[in-house]
């Protein structure tokens, strides 16, 4: 029996801790994790993922009124890191210009 869209489904991620999602998006997250397992994949077909994911967070931030916790604890540091340099370099933005910005998001105990 399928759980209704009301319901939340507990996702394992890599460590002890579950990630808790919405039924309508565990097929995508699992279709993210297999594309994540990809090499085939173009920069294009990247940059498309990333910007939706970019979108997404952006937008969920947004309207709950504050910076939501963006990773899973199974991302490491240096793959976080890897993005947000990227992500940095993307907007031709520097590391002084993105501690302006830092002060306007509190992290979430």
């Amino acid at each position: 029996m399928s759980p209704s869209n009301d319901t939340e489904v507990r996702l394992k991620a890599d460590t002890t801790e579950d990630v808790r999602v919405k039924p309508d998006t565990t097929a995508v997250v699992a279709q993210l994790t297999q594309l994540a397992e990809r090499n085939d994949l173009t920069e294009d077909d990247v940059r498309a993922i990333v910007s939706a994911a970019t979108r997404l967070y952006s937008n969920a931030s947004s309207q709950a009124g504050r910076e939501l916790p963006p990773l899973t604890p199974d991302i490491s540091t240096t793959d976080a890191l890897t993005l947000s340099c990227a992500l940095l370099r993307s907007q031709d933005l520097t590391p002084f210009e993105m501690a302006m910005w830092f002060g306007r998001g509190a992290k979430q105990d």
